[in-house]
């Protein structure tokens, strides 16, 4: 399915810290006055040392929270029915099975047998139609520059430092501890990408719900979840589209532009309608540029829409 270029979008996104944020570093390295649990860095090339969300981090938990608002559900495709989510510790019958059938099975087959989750965030047999990219506590201007100042990226690592310790819930004393935890502060934005490729716009609404657990408070970030940490909000703030220019002046979903035999062999799920934008054309693309809040707003609930529809 990723032979053609279809269509790809690139959703926008702002995630705010409701509050304070762990996402813990593999260790806190040779310096000894460094806590016990630090937040993971980076080094930017402009911006220097600074925390940031991993996009793996962001990634597991969308997929975490949307496959649990589909498990054990059962949606419609063409010609076949598709389970909303596989269990992953159940290797025997989840989608990342076929991983080592891949010698005895063509790319369709294989296709047609992933869940709906699977289908979008991708499996061991698979690979997955959404990347999330790592998020900055700034964002990137088009002139090169980052905005806005520098004042939430400095607030953002101006950690606070939390100290814990581990209850034995035998005999009710300290069993660890105590210890030292920095957290990113309540209040931080974080700014980042998620691209999706060859799509269909039930993919944009499984996506979109994955994001409303977040934003809900349904599904949190990082460590201490129990401790009170990690409950954020997330703004996705434009959405970039382009297809091919072929396609017309609309923007469509992978179902719509595909072959019907294509569609078929896939076994891929009933298509959805995003609403209609003017898009410009850019060599043999046609790109829509969805900025204005109400319209993202549109899109996000076509895509809703669309998933709805399966069930």
């Amino acid at each position: 399915m990723f032979k053609k270029s279809y269509n790809r979008a690139v959703l926008r996104i702002r995630v705010e810290t409701v509050t304070p944020l762990l996402i813990k570093a593999g260790d806190a390295g040779l310096d000894p006055t460094a806590a016990d649990l630090t937040c993971v860095r980076t080094r930017h090339a402009t911006q220097g040392a600074t925390v940031y969300i991993p996009g793996s981090s962001l990634k597991g938990v969308i997929r975490s929270a949307a496959e649990a608002s589909v498990r054990g559900q059962t949606f419609a495709a063409a010609g076949a029915s598709v389970a909303g989510a596989c269990n992953p510790l159940e290797h025997q019958t989840s989608c990342g099975q076929f991983a080592g059938r891949r010698s005895s099975m063509t790319a369709t087959e294989i296709h047609q047998k992933q869940c709906l989750a699977c289908r979008l965030f991708g499996s061991l047999a698979l690979k997955g139609r959404a990347s999330v990219r790592d998020l900055f506590p700034w964002v990137e201007n088009g002139d090169g520059t980052t905005g806005p100042s520098g004042t939430n990226h400095r607030a953002a690592n101006q950690v606070e430092m939390r100290h814990g310790v581990a209850i034995d819930r035998v005999v009710g004393s300290v069993r660890h501890g105590p210890f030292e935890q920095e957290l990113v502060p309540a209040g931080i934005s974080f700014w980042g990408e998620i691209a999706l490729e060859n799509y269909q716009v039930w993919q944009l609404g499984l996506l979109t719900q994955g994001l409303d657990e977040i934003t809900d408070g349904f599904a949190q970030l990082g460590s201490s979840k129990s401790r009170g940490l990690g409950v954020a909000r997330v703004e996705v703030q434009s959405i970039l589209h382009e297809q091919p220019g072929r396609a017309g002046s609309r923007p469509v979903g992978v179902g719509a532009l595909a072959p019907a035999e294509e569609k078929n062999a896939y076994a891929l799920c009933r298509e959805g309608e995003l609403p209609a934008v003017i898009g410009e054309p850019r060599g043999l693309s046609i790109r829509f540029n969805v900025r204005e809040p109400a319209m993202v707003q549109a899109w996000l609930d076509a895509g809703r829409r669309a998933l709805g529809s399966l069930s």
